[in-house]
């Protein structure tokens, strides 16, 4: 159970709370949100999507602020024969502002760009009524009891748990157009990531009976519950081996008697005395043992680690066509554990205690053509190397690498009126041993809109609303199964600047 606990708590704050790939956030602009594919751009937010397209701008400062929320839901429905009916868990994360800051100054053939945003994680995630994994091992305890003699029907919890995820990315670099048509960027990105983990568990409870033990069926602490078995148990044990003693004794004494028969008769007995003893005395050490992990038990957490990302790319712009690679390596990221408390007694979570959770590397394409004047066209493909990192709990093992496909188009359809919309299809490659109800994320599309008002001539106000629609995943367990369920929705503001 211990285990458990702190994998519920570690888990809730696991998963990006954007669109990209495992761990990392794409949606750095309201340009983003509102036209999804943006790998070819040569606008304001060019310095994260398509750095080396920035060498392609005019001369002067080109400034993208922006801000988004964010409301998701991470749902589990659970069907179980401990539960009498199909039992639903949810989480709910709600990111109120996910500011970024992308600048750019360019000067003959050569661009200096660099940008500030949330490149990984992105808020926090509430289980408040807990998740499946931990439920059922509080829902199994009355069986236990039944089992030993205590008739017990119902069980309480109150189960505590916050996850707190960000991973902050400062990147810097210069591009240079070598031609008309092409240009080449290199740059790093320094990533500080943050985790925070709280975790409570407090007075667990059943309602057991036994007159013996002078229970009533009352809701009672299940830990002085199992540490009252454990002593009437290891009571049981102890006078079971006197008695195997005694018996033992009487059999040498009809022995020296001759009277074999009746020695055999208490040999016999002293021999199941002794298997008692020892069945009492294993019982009476379990259930002191579950009596540990029931009692009340707290986390408090927080991991820090940094790392940096080299980054190259290359443009191409000729008449109506732009297109943009970029390359993110691997980032190597130790995280560093500041614990606080950590009564669930895992040596992970010890103060001090490094662990490693790399940002996967990535590659991203993208290519833009105006059909017309007024009228663009973008397509675009994204892959992340999952499998080469070194991510928390050895999950590479099972994923193959995330690829994501994009597309969108943009219209002017006034002088200062600019419209647009987009899509991108995730698909992540994990296998049923990477989802959990810790921590599971499905196939999905995204469907982003918006638009763009020039309001001066150094002046452009973006909005844009973004909505995630995933696959459900199903998947078997222990105590029987699950159904995993996710929903994402956000908006934008922004503003670009250009002077």
């Amino acid at each position: 159970m211990k285990a458990q606990i702190i994998a519920i708590i570690t888990g809730a704050a696991a998963v990006s709370i954007f669109a990209g790939g495992l761990n990392t956030n794409t949606n750095q602009s309201i340009a983003y949100q509102r036209h999804v594919m943006r790998y070819a751009t040569t606008d304001n937010d060019a310095p994260i999507f398509n750095p080396a397209g920035t060498a392609f701008m005019e001369d002067g400062w080109h400034v993208s602020l922006n801000s988004q929320a964010f409301w998701q839901t991470r749902t589990i429905y659970t069907e179980s024969p401990l539960f009498d009916e199909e039992k639903k868990f949810e989480g709910k994360a709600q990111i109120p502002a996910m500011p970024s800051l992308l600048a750019t100054w360019h000067r003959g053939d050569l661009a200096i760009s660099g940008y500030f945003g949330i490149v990984g994680g992105g808020g926090k995630l509430d289980y408040k009524k807990g998740i499946p994994s931990f439920e059922t091992a509080v829902a199994q305890i009355p069986g236990l009891l039944t089992k030993n003699g205590l008739t017990t029907t119902d069980y309480s919890a109150d189960l505590s748990l916050k996850g707190t995820s960000y991973v902050f990315g400062f990147g810097l670099g210069a591009a240079y157009r070598i031609n008309e048509m092409f240009s080449a960027y290199l740059g790093a990105k320094f990533s500080y990531a943050i985790n925070h983990y709280e975790g409570k568990l407090q007075n667990v409870q059943v309602n057991p009976k036994n007159a013996q033990l002078g229970l009533d069926g009352e809701m009672v602490k299940a830990a002085v519950t199992f540490n009252q078995l454990s002593e009437t148990l290891a009571s049981y044990a102890e006078q079971a081996a006197e008695g195997a003693q005694k018996a033992a004794a009487a059999a040498k004494q009809y022995e020296a008697a001759g009277d074999k028969a009746t020695a055999a008769q208490y040999t016999a007995k002293a021999n199941e005395l002794k298997e008692s003893a020892k069945e009492y005395t294993i019982k009476s050490k379990t259930f002191e043992a579950v009596a540990e992990q029931v009692s009340d038990k707290e986390l408090d957490v927080e991991q820090t680690g940094w790392g940096i990302t080299p980054l190259a790319g290359i443009s191409f712009k000729y008449k109506d066509l732009t297109a943009g690679i970029k390359l993110e390596y691997n980032t190597s990221i130790e995280m560093k554990n500041d614990t606080k408390k950590n009564e669930v007694g895992l040596a992970a979570y010890d103060d001090g205690v490094k662990s490693h959770s790399d940002i996967p590397a990535s590659i991203y394409m993208g290519l833009t053509y105006a059909l017309f004047d007024n009228f663009r066209i973008s397509a675009g493909y994204g892959h992340w190397f999952d499998w080469y990192a070194d991510l928390p709990g050895d999950q590479e093992k099972h994923a193959e690498g995330t690829d994501e496909f994009l597309g969108g188009v943009e219209a002017d359809i006034l002088t200062r009126l600019t419209i647009s919309g987009g899509f991108q299809i995730s698909q992540y490659h994990l296998d049923d041993e990477y989802m959990s109800d810790m921590s599971f994320i499905m196939d999905n599309v995204t469907l982003g809109c918006g638009l763009a008002f020039r309001a001066t001539d150094w002046i452009k106000i973006n909005v844009a609303y973004f909505h995630s629609i995933y696959d459900d995943w199903k998947e078997k367990e222990a105590y029987g199964s699950n159904t995993y369920k996710r929903t994402s929705h956000g908006i934008g503001l922004g503003a670009d600047l250009d002077f």
